[in-house]
């Protein structure tokens, strides 16, 4: 049985990239929620679990051919290096350019590390909006201006703390990616952290000033 042709550079990095938009879409929907409420949660909802069917299997086809720290193309005449993580009771073999596997194992083993607050700073918010937005939904808004501040504030704090807080550690096996591993492929970690920490600094100020204006 012939191996599977290696993945284009259109397929593996420009794929990648279009469904990383579906990310600040859906946030789009959530934190600017344009009316009718009811119809930019349920969109927002739809866009996650479509979101997930397509980049679970795309990110498998893709992980072996591209660093996961930059997203550099890894072609045959690329020294690359095995980096083995774990996702619950699935093992992922990814890859990544020699010099980026230090930073890519320090940030996997901070996120282990660093699991409870990370997800509490995150889907307890998610979860207190959506609430919200449902309630919204329905005609009773009051709450949301309080929920949406909520949300960007305490995001903002959690992913700087997860982008930031891998450089002072050291590597630790197992690689356990306490959230949906998938994620990560789409532009690479380097991109994505970069990301956080900018869109997370103006989160923490625009919540903060929604909070506490006044």
């Amino acid at each position: 049985m012939t191996a599977s042709a290696p993945p284009g550079r259109l397929f593996a990095q420009g794929l990648g990239l279009l469904l990383f938009l579906f990310i600040p879409i859906v946030l789009f929907l959530f934190v600017r929620h344009p009316r009718p409420i009811g119809a930019s949660l349920g969109a927002g909802l739809v866009l996650i679990v479509a979101h997930r069917a397509v980049a679970r299997p795309w990110a498998a086809r893709v992980r072996s051919a591209k660093c996961l720290w930059c997203n550099r193309m890894l072609t045959d005449a690329t020294q690359a290096v095995d980096l083995q993580l774990v996702a619950g009771a699935e093992r992922l073999d990814a890859r990544t350019c020699p010099e980026h596997l230090a930073p890519a194992a320090k940030f996997f083993t901070w996120l282990d590390r660093a699991k409870a607050p990370l997800r509490l700073g995150i889907f307890l918010p998610l979860l207190a909006l959506l609430a919200a937005l449902a309630a919204a939904a329905f005609g009773n808004d009051r709450m949301l201006p309080l929920a949406t501040g909520v949300f960007q504030l305490v995001v903002g704090l959690t992913v700087n703390l997860g982008a930031w807080g891998y450089l002072g550690q050291t590597e630790r096996a197992p690689l356990a990616v306490p959230f949906p591993a998938h994620n990560f492929f789409l532009l690479g970690v380097r991109t994505l952290l970069w990301i956080f920490r900018g869109v997370g600094i103006w989160w923490i100020w625009v919540g903060s000033r929604a909070l506490f204006a006044g």
